[in-house]
């Protein structure tokens, strides 16, 4: 697709129906690359600060939404170890 089909395409499923996901920016780049990595790049939005501390991740299809959803659980569980983690070493 070139840019301006991706664009046109996104404006369609973006107006009429989606599924959204809220993440944290603490893993921006990790949302970032594994969309990239597991959607064409008409099939997933993702805006910036769109709450405090919070990115939103929007899908076209509920199968991305649904692997998207079950990874960044695991994600998210990990980070909150780490830096539990963390603090009990700096207590």
């Amino acid at each position: 697709m070139t840019p301006q089909e991706i664009v046109d395409h996104k404006r369609k499923w973006i107006m009429a129906n989606y599924f959204e996901s809220h993440t944290h920016t603490d893993l921006r780049s990790e949302v970032y690359s594994w969309c990239k990595e597991h959607c064409f790049q008409w099939r997933f939005d993702i805006k910036n600060f769109t709450d405090i501390y919070g990115d939103t991740v929007r899908f076209e299809l509920k199968e991305d939404f649904d692997g998207f959803n079950e990874w960044y659980e695991e994600q998210w569980n990990e980070e909150n170890l780490d830096n539990m983690e963390t603090r009990s070493r700096i207590v």
